[in-house]
């Protein structure tokens, strides 16, 4: 019961709904929860849950689910945070929804279609109804349907999750409170008629509207978009596409670096390092040199980068058992090369039968086990049925499931089909499968995702982004810091999840229009593609040198055509045969032995 009450707290806590407790959202719970006990003592008891059994040492900046049940488990019966649960919890028994957190601490959190949400924790789940519901149902004490001013208070007063939910301020007088309280609930009746009933609370906590708001246009002249001094781009879809860089991409790094502002180019890929963008941006159709000058070091980071960072955390320990999927070593060498020692002492598998699937699901309880993915799409060698049924087997034995993307599909080109963009398989599409697998209830507690927009990505990606630009000399809070990307599940995701800006770019996987399908992933901004982040007087310049060069360049060929058809070295325009089309594919099979094309899947 105190875990049911537990997951119900930890939502109600969780002020902006990004799936952790940072430390200013955990001391405003342990307040409600201690009431009018000494604020140095809280204080104190919140370092004590940040800093406790920290595998590097120091302490977390902030708290997972799964960090917060730790914590329980350590903490004394006498400690505030365990009697105020065993509190909450025994008080459900009492009035009768038991079995509402109990099928709330179980219930799927995947969001379900909704249009909007009117409460900031709200993100459209089952299990936030159930807690609504079974908030409503603590404050009726006597089942009659109804809630009045002076019960409301009562439950505001007895239950410290209750106060959370209704986000009552915890430092002001109490007539400011009174205040406050007289306002919420004249918001919440909505009929005027004195008291609340079920429906009421319904509607106010999880309202529906017609359509998920709509971001505002990116123009870096207004005032809130020239704040932003720190930039976070994706790569695919956002700086280049399959066959080359994206116009405008270079311009907008150069604007940045000259008005010395930061950025930091993100990618997803989960088999390739940032070594392999910084070679990608430097050869051929993706050369990218902003100012002219190479992309400096420190600025580019993959979601491969982020999940060899997670591994070495202190998540897997010494001894721990892993099928790793990935393409090619590379990963081990990075590994080996970083922590030896924890490194050697891993037993790592790259195929597995059935039979051995069955006897590392024996040591799940015991051992940590670990199915792990390092590869964008494209696998390395053909999955069995036999593989397939092995991790499946170890799934439903506990093992984590690290990977380190969720993107479904990738762009791909070909040469034969001039501007057509077709899709290839994303590891995401293998991940989906995977999960599927899991038995009910368990996906969020033993799945890790560590690239943009994962559970673990916040920290592991973001979080390092953000001290990258820091290191480039970037100043100033979260919100001056905006993460541009094409897509609404990893980009727009990863900035809602980190407290930053975020602008959808039309120019790769999703369109603005695609917005209702992501009722929680709500951009700041909406942007055509990349050239439209520059400031309007910069475009206005770039074209006008761009017409000039042209100008000038068209000049000039003008008079060596005209020399060299006056001396016969070659044919008239109009005296030109038009190429076949066996012709155009031999050509293009010609250009593309010379381009950079056809290497491994980019970034």
């Amino acid at each position: 019961m105190v875990l049911a009450a537990a997951r119900t707290a930890f939502m109600f806590a969780d002020n902006d709904g990004d799936g952790f407790l940072d430390y200013e959202e955990m001391k405003e719970l342990m307040q409600r929860m201690m009431g009018n006990d000494d604020p140095l003592v809280v204080v104190e008891e919140v370092k004590r849950m940040f800093c406790l059994d920290d595998p590097l040492g120091g302490c977390r900046s902030n708290l997972t689910y799964e960090d917060f049940v730790l914590l329980l488990n350590e903490c004394s019966v006498d400690s505030a945070l365990f009697g105020s649960l065993l509190q909450f919890g025994a008080d459900t028994i009492e009035v009768g929804v038991e079995e509402r957190l109990r099928g709330l601490s179980g219930a799927s959190s995947a969001a379900v279609p909704r249009e909007s949400s009117s409460h900031i924790l709200d993100d459209g789940s089952p299990a936030w109804r159930e807690s609504i519901e079974a908030a409503f149902d603590l404050c009726d004490e006597t089942n009659t349907g109804q809630i009045n001013k002076d019960v409301l208070d009562g439950a505001v007063l007895k239950y410290p999750l209750i106060a959370q939910l209704l986000r009552v301020p915890v430092d002001v007088t109490p007539d400011d409170r009174q205040e406050y309280m007289r306002n919420l609930y004249d918001s919440i009746d909505d009929n005027h008629s004195d008291f609340i009933d079920r429906a009421e609370w319904i509607r106010f906590f999880c309202a529906d509207r017609e359509a998920v708001p709509r971001p505002t246009e990116w123009d870096e002249e207004r005032e809130d978009c020239h704040r932003i001094t720190g930039f976070i781009f994706d790569c695919d879809g956002t700086i280049y596409q399959p066959d080359g860089l994206i116009p405008g991409a270079e311009d907008v790094l150069t604007w940045i670096e000259r008005s010395g502002r930061q950025y930091v180019l993100l990618s997803n890929n989960g088999a390739l390092p940032y070594s392999a963008v910084y070679d990608k941006l430097s050869r051929c159709a993706f050369e990218c040199k902003p100012d002219g000058k190479p992309i400096p070091p420190g600025c580019i980071y993959t979601a491969h980068d982020s999940q060899v960072d997670f591994m070495l955390s202190g998540h897997l320990p010494t001894g721990s058992k892993l099928l790793v999927l990935a393409p090619d070593e590379q990963w081990k060498t990075e590994m080996r090369e970083r922590m030896p020692e924890l490194f050697d002492s891993w037993e790592i598998a790259d195929d597995m039968d059935v039979d051995t699937a069955k006897e590392w699901s024996q040591r799940a309880k015991d051992e940590k086990v670990a199915i792990v993915f390092f590869h964008d799409g494209v696998i390395a060698q053909p999955w069995s049925y036999g593989l397939i049924h092995a991790m499946t087997i170890l799934i439903n034995a506990g093992a984590d499931f690290i990977y380190t993307a969720e993107d479904h599909c990738n762009p791909s080109t070909d040469p034969l089909y001039e501007g057509v963009i077709f899709p290839m398989p994303g590891p995401g599409m293998f991940v989906e499968m995977l999960k599927n697998s899991m038995p009910p209830g368990t996906g969020g507690s033993q799945t890790f995702c560590c690239g943009k927009g994962g559970n673990v990505g916040r920290t592991f990606m973001i979080d390092r982004a953000i001290q990258m630009l820091k290191a480039q000399g970037h100043v100033g809070e979260r919100d001056r810091i905006v993460v541009i990307g094409d897509r609404f599940d990893t980009d727009v995701r990863a900035g809602v999840l980190a407290g930053t800006k975020s602008c959808l770019l039309e120019s790769g996987a999703h369109r603005l229009e695609m917005a209702d399908e992501f009722p929680t992933d709500i951009p700041s901004y909406t942007c055509k593609s990349i050239a439209k982040i520059l400031p309007q007087s910069e475009r206005l310049r770039k074209a006008e040198d761009l017409r000039r060069s042209r100008a000038k360049a068209v000049s000039k060929n003008s008079w060596v055509r005209a020399g060299s058809v006056m001396e016969g070295i070659v044919e008239p325009r109009e005296s030109r045969r038009a190429p076949s089309k066996n012709e155009n594919k031999r050509r293009a099979k010609k250009l593309l032995k010379r381009a950079c094309l056809g290497r491994p899947h980019g970034v």
